[in-house]
């Protein structure tokens, strides 16, 4: 393969990653970017500073810096920003109401709009909503994160949404693919079966994305789930389902970026090791694959997949499609970037 030196390696799978940090100060990032050289970084609380706003822009800004001098890129800096009790950013930040109360609530989304202009004007670049489940009535692990049990609401809203946060010059990512709804297990914390036959799958779970990913498409990012469908794939988790992945960029013609949800969670890491999972998963067809905390675990997933890639396990072709949907991603982004004097007074807004 061409990348054959350790310098060209390093890029090229880390470039597969977005990873996460525990702490809130710039020498741990540093460390982690110019080692690990990812495509990204994701924040979560813990990474919120106790000076607030400011001192969380400050940082951001010189993560930055750092990239564009020491990888030649920017890096995507992504949060899970959906509201309700998936909001990592504490005020001056606006609270933002579950997706579930998104009908009634009469401004909903004029608080979408607000929340997504304090992100960019943060520096955050990347985030991992709207929810695009059609939620179940048996369902208690989403609960209020999904918009609601009607496909077309759920497109409808979603589409919203994600208008929203790119004329603020910020990505979403649909999740999670192929519909968590009908899951009554968590997979933060085991591996859930979901046994809705194929049809009820295509027709309701699948709905909202394949709507949103038709062009002309402001959806050009999707997280699927750690989850088994046994009408799709009866032995693979949708994580590491070639079935599945190729059923969202075949037959349902996506052209953007698979994005994994954290291997981290306790469906992966209770059942595969780190590094098996996320070889697997970019074998399957992810082009990011999302490690959101431990270092010894991005530091297993980079050696895993270095390994593949040196083997020939993970073709160069599969690396190749990754880093183009990824640069995809990039290039929307630079469309969509307000001015700066934009940025500047949104963030006087909130601060």
């Amino acid at each position: 393969m061409t990348t054959d030196t350790s310098h060209e390696l390093t890029e090229a799978v880390g470039r597969l990653l977005i990873v996460g940090f525990e702490g809130t100060e710039f020498p741990e990032v540093e460390a982690l970017v110019t080692a690990v050289r990812p495509a990204g970084l994701i924040f979560f609380k813990r990474n919120y500073p106790a000076e607030g706003p400011r001192q969380l822009r400050t940082l951001i800004e010189a993560v930055q810096s750092l990239a564009r001098a020491e990888l030649g890129r920017e890096l995507f800096i992504a949060i899970d920003h959906e509201g309700g009790r998936v909001q990592r950013l504490p005020r001056p930040y606006t609270p933002l109401p579950p997706a579930g109360r998104a009908q009634a609530e009469a401004d909903y989304l004029q608080l979408v709009e607000r929340g997504a202009r304090e992100l960019v004007s943060t520096g955050f670049n990347f985030n991992f909503a709207p929810v695009v489940d059609v939620s179940a009535p048996v369902s208690g692990v989403l609960g209020d994160r999904a918009f609601s049990d009607d496909p077309a609401t759920v497109a409808d809203l979603g589409r919203a949404c994600l208008e929203i946060f790119h004329r603020a010059g910020i990505l979403g990512a649909g999740k999670h693919f192929p519909g968590l709804g009908a899951a009554v297990v968590d997979p933060h914390h085991e591996l859930p079966t979901i046994r809705s036959e194929a049809g009820r799958l295509m027709d309701v779970d699948m709905r909202p994305f394949l709507e949103l990913a038709a062009p002309p498409a402001d959806l050009l990012a999707i997280m699927t789930t750690h989850a088994l469908y046994p009408a799709l794939d009866s032995e693979h988790p949708a994580t590491f389902s070639e079935d599945i992945v190729g059923l969202l960029k075949n037959e349902l013609a996506f052209p953007g970026a698979a994005l994994t949800d954290d291997l981290e969670m306790g469906a992966v890491v209770k059942n595969f090791p780190l590094g098996e999972a996320a070889v697997k998963a970019v074998q399957a067809g992810h082009d990011l694959a999302l490690v959101c905390r431990k270092r010894e675990y991005i530091d297993e997933c980079r050696r895993a997949l270095a390994s593949a890639l040196r083997s020939g396990v993970l073709p160069e072709t599969r690396l190749n499609e990754a880093h183009a949907r990824s640069e995809l991603l990039r290039n929307r982004l630079q469309s969509i970037k307000p001015p700066q004097e934009e940025l500047d007074a949104w963030f006087r807004e909130l601060t």
